[in-house]
């Protein structure tokens, strides 16, 4: 069980944007009239995920390997496996190395060029824990490239060019989650925010609110011009109709963030706070059926 939690299942949530780009790529990667290559698309997103997974999990070994010491003077990170001891470091070397393997081997057998979409998402969490995670900013679009990485690489399995408004659209609401935590992590820690991560004395203050409000002012902007603009999306504006619960979506993270106890851990609200569920439920419910009436 110790070994299982140093690989942060949780954290796994965010691999399901893999299969964002299928959900847009309707009428392009697969259609209503033709869905015999439903199963094949389907099965390389699965795939994708679970290397992402494997992936995933040997960074945040790798992190904890690197980050021991540190947090073994922390009063929660003290408690991580690794930092713990209740897995030793060779046995999180060995696993971190396979894991990292298994990951790279299957994305390369999906298709060879997400095993470059795949080094680069290591190589960017690697030079993060070796050092982006010091520097204010950088360790964020550090953290936000690992969200848009898996968005491309979505598309590159089903083999579709996706609207450049895509990535705008996740880089810029993954700016505002990462930059949410940061929020929380300053506003929960108070005083003692300095000694549980350096970096956090460069966001206090007014700044971390001024990134957080620019960053979800960016979110929301930059969706409601996807929905219109995109060649790929209905041209009589339909997906309009799913602003109202992006809208939501967002300003029940932000009300969170101001009132939760778990504000730091956004994986723990996008899977337990009951109306973020539901809005995403409801915007995925809604995309899929707008795409499909105006199939």
């Amino acid at each position: 069980m110790a070994l299982l939690k140093a690989l942060r299942p949780l954290q796994w949530v965010k691999n399901g944007l893999v299969f964002m780009p299928f959900i847009f790529a309707v009428d392009v990667a697969w259609s209503t009239d033709d869905l015999d290559p439903l199963p094949g698309l389907l099965l390389k997103l699965l795939l994708v995920a679970l290397a992402f997974c494997a992936l995933s999990s040997a960074v945040y070994l790798f992190n904890d390997l690197m980050d021991r010491s540190g947090d073994r003077r922390h009063p929660v990170k003290r408690n991580r496996p690794v930092a713990s001891g209740k897995v030793s470091v060779q046995v999180a070397a060995s696993v971190m190395v396979l894991l990292a393997a298994v990951g790279l081997v299957v994305m390369i057998l999906v298709e060879p060029w997400l095993g470059v979409a795949g080094g680069v998402y290591a190589l960017v969490n690697i030079g993060y824990s070796l050092g982006l995670k010091q520097v204010v900013l950088l360790d964020a679009f550090a953290v936000t490239s690992g969200y848009v990485i898996r968005a491309v690489a979505g598309a590159v399995a089903i083999d579709v060019a996706p609207s450049p408004w895509l990535y705008a659209t996740t880089g810029a609401g993954a700016l505002f989650i990462v930059l949410g935590r940061r929020f929380a992590e300053v506003r929960l820690a108070g005083d003692a925010a300095e000694d549980q991560r350096s970096v956090l004395k460069d966001y206090a203050g007014p700044f971390i609110n001024q990134l957080l409000m620019v960053s979800a002012a960016a979110a929301w902007l930059s969706y409601t011009l996807y929905t219109v603009e995109a060649a790929n999306l209905p041209d009589n504006n339909t997906m309009l109709l799913t602003l109202p619960l992006v809208s939501f979506g967002l300003f029940r993270y932000l009300y969170l963030l101001n009132n939760s106890e778990q504000a730091e851990a956004p994986e723990q609200l996008i899977i337990r706070d009951l109306p973020l569920v539901l809005s995403i439920i409801g915007w995925v419910a809604a995309s899929v059926l707008v795409l499909l009436l105006n199939n």
